[in-house]
């Protein structure tokens, strides 16, 4: 009988224990009916049944209370946790420091993720080991009324929120904490400063430019793209005092604008077209730092022994330290052809732009980030796009993904209107060749990320206005091209390497760009026989003393890091230009600085097919020979995930549709991090890998 009463009472405890989130008064019901049992058949058991007896009644205990601590569900009020915080517990629990002064994170690797967990609790339960400050205690309670906590987060020399970097509190729990302290201020609870604003006069009275205010600088940058105006805001800051001269051929500027983190060292971000006031040549800077001053006029001379300039209008202008970022100009399939376009800047948009208006017919040349966007915005024409590889989009996606693209070019559309079902695949180097045939079955300054967003590329097909899929025309290139004239409307005859003829109104060419070196230099300046630029070390400063370089007019020289190799792109280019800034300020103030750490790493950030598109590091296996694998998670319409390994650590990235993993490849790339143990569960969409890596 006794021994039937304890089998009983363990299988009610076990049920107990497995429902204890969801009724914690049915488990202590049942707990106290088991002591009960316990109890009653005390006295006709044997001293060692009892000493098991409490033993295991000792056991469950223990585990009900570990239970109990991670248990979420009850709700504390706020009345609770405003007593709890003038309490003796509290003071034996935190003392005299702030709740989250002694929380220190636990995280792989030796660089930490950039942010926090998403949150510490789920299904009312604690699912990590070290929960944030606010989720290890259950009587903190975030809420407007309680002052004395939201106090705690807020700095007292800038009364700002804390951010969750130096908290460490997990993204739920920040954001809780904004809303609380924003409530706050609504209700006067907590005061806040106003903030101060400066105003620039020089908008209201003018700017009064002369040219003896430009004959002699300190810093003068040539070229109003993105390396330009990056490093000139840079100087701007770290050489505020000192006259800085931006010289610029157009009064149409680059600049940077919404720079949003995607990961630690990768940013996305708006490349903004200002226009400079003009007067006399002489633009005022207005969307620039106050310091800094610009010229619109063209470089033809510099002499870097005595260390002066010459423009156009044959002005000399001395300077202490020079970069040029005069950029690159497109590499044409024809030389002054009027019926060859090439895509470079906005001049060359607005030209393209109103050739299309009465266009019907015309030929795309070029596998690369502008040929792709151009092929997925055209509408309103037919468009027969000439690709020298087996796959479009060849400059930065591979076969597979080119193929995840061709998709959407088909469709018409970007997404499908069905879920589709995620693929993780895991190939080795060599089975790459069966992804060629899935797409091989048909026969000034740089423009910024999203440029085409600002111009209407419309044809004068009125049946095609909505959507034009571009006719593929793969493995092939132009051989030859003969300009015609039919009852006064001028068209092109194209003939293909592959003997096809195709006629159009006029051809785009998009394939790449040439460092712009159309300038004199005395001494010479050392350039790169392979591809023309300006060769740079690491702290982008020319073979010339006092010289720098920056953006697509040079070429790295230094030694290649393992992650990180040159593309001529805007990413890079304006990573280039401050890093340059930052060099030309060290070494006019005497200081040693090192190289920027995003050099240690590639990446990229744009948008291909109406796809958000994430490069990082070898992401194609560049330099890494046959020796890699690589592992695949793919949902057609949706996304598309790459991962580069090598001897088990991740080496490249690429992600497509889905951004959000672009910390967790950055912080896995750098630290190598052996991923073996995970075989392909790395990639599993079942699976949050950001919560388990941070």
């Amino acid at each position: 009988m006794i021994s039937i009463t304890r089998g009983i009472s363990n299988i009610l405890n076990r049920i107990a224990f497995a429902h204890t989130s969801s009724n914690a008064s049915f488990i202590r019901a049942l707990q106290t009916t088991y002591v009960l049992n316990c109890e009653n058949n005390e006295s006709i058991t044997t001293d060692e049944n009892s000493t098991a007896s409490d033993a295991q009644r000792k056991e469950l205990t223990e585990a009900e209370l570990k239970l109990k601590n991670k248990d979420r569900t009850q709700v504390i009020p706020v009345e609770t946790s405003i007593r709890y915080l003038k309490s003796s517990a509290y003071q034996q629990t935190y003392g005299n420091t702030l709740v989250w002064e002694l929380y220190r994170r636990n995280h792989k690797g030796a660089i930490p993720p950039r942010k926090t967990r998403k949150t510490c609790v789920r299904k009312g339960v604690i699912s990590t080991g070290n929960p944030c400050p606010i989720c290890r205690d259950e009587y903190l309670v975030l809420d407007y009324r309680n002052l004395d906590l939201l106090r705690q987060f807020i700095s007292p020399q800038t009364g700002e929120v804390l951010s969750y970097t130096k908290t460490g509190l997990c993204q739920k729990k920040h954001l809780q904490l904004l809303v609380a302290v924003e409530k706050a201020w609504d209700y006067g609870l907590l005061t806040y400063d106003v903030p101060f604003r400066e105003f620039d006069y020089s908008e209201y009275y003018g700017k009064n430019v002369k040219l003896k205010d430009c004959d002699d600088v300190t810093f003068l940058i040539v070229g109003g793209g993105i390396a330009g105006v990056s490093c000139a805001e840079t100087l701007a800051i770290c050489c505020p005092e000192e006259s800085i001269l931006l010289l610029t051929e157009s009064h149409i500027i680059k600049t940077i604008a919404n720079l949003e983190p995607v990961a630690r060292y990768l940013h996305k971000f708006e490349v903004h077209q200002r226009s400079l006031s003009a007067k006399d040549g002489n633009g005022d800077g207005r969307y620039l730092s106050a310091v800094i001053r610009t010229l619109i006029d063209k470089l033809q001379y510099v002499n870097g022994n005595e260390r002066f300039i010459i423009t156009r209008r044959d002005r000399k202008i001395r300077y202490r330290y020079l970069c040029l970022c005069t950029g690159g100009q497109p590499r044409l399939i024809s030389e002054n052809n009027s019926l060859v376009l090439g895509i470079r800047d906005t001049d060359s948009v607005l030209k393209f732009q109103n050739s299309l208006k009465t266009a019907s017919n015309i030929l795309l040349v070029g596998n690369g980030g502008i040929a792709s966007e151009l092929a997925h915005e055209l509408k309103g024409v037919n468009v027969h796009w000439v690709i020298k590889d087996n796959h479009i989009a060849s400059t930065f996606v591979d076969p597979g993904a080119a193929y995840f693209f061709q998709q959407t070019l088909e469709k018409g559309q970007q997404q499908n209107e069905s879920k589709p079902e995620s693929v993780v695949k895991r190939l080795r180097y060599d089975e790459l060749k069966v992804k060629d045939e899935l797409t091989n079955n048909s026969a000034g300054a740089a423009l910024g990320p999203d440029w085409h967003q600002h111009f209407r590329l419309q044809g004068s097909l009125k049946e095609l206005e909505n959507y034009t899929k571009p006719i593929m025309h793969y493995n092939c290139q132009v051989s030859c091209m003969v300009p015609c004239e039919d009852n006064g409307a001028r068209y092109m005859l194209v003939t293909l390497s592959t003997g096809q003829q195709i006629r159009c109104d006029f051809l785009v060419s998009a394939t790449g760009v040439n460092p712009r070196l159309d300038f004199v230099s005395e001494p010479p300046l050392d350039i790169k026989d392979d591809d023309g630029g300006i060769k740079v070390d690491e702290m982008m400063q020319t073979s010339i003393p006092f010289i720098y370089a920056a953006g697509d007019v040079c070429t790295a020289s230094w030694p290649s890091t393992d992650h990180w190799f040159q593309m001529r792109l805007w990413t890079q280019a304006r990573q280039m230009g401050s890093m340059a800034g930052r060099s030309m300020a060290a070494a006019f103030n005497n200081e040693k600085i090192y190289q920027d750490f995003c050099f240690e790493l590639f990446g990229h950030v744009t948008q291909l097919f109406g796809y958000p598109l994430v490069l990082l590091g070898r992401y194609n296996g560049q330099g890494l020979g046959t020796n890699y694998e690589l592992l695949l998670r793919t949902t057609p319409g949706r996304e598309y995930i790459k991962f580069v390994l090598q001897n088990g650590r991740l080496r490249g990235a690429i992600l497509i549709g889905n951004t959000e993993l672009a910390e967790t490849c950055e912080n896995l790339i750098l630290n190598g991090i052996d991923l073996t143990p995970f075989g392909d569960d790395i990639l599993n969409p079942d699976i949050d890998i950001e919560d388990y890596f941070d």
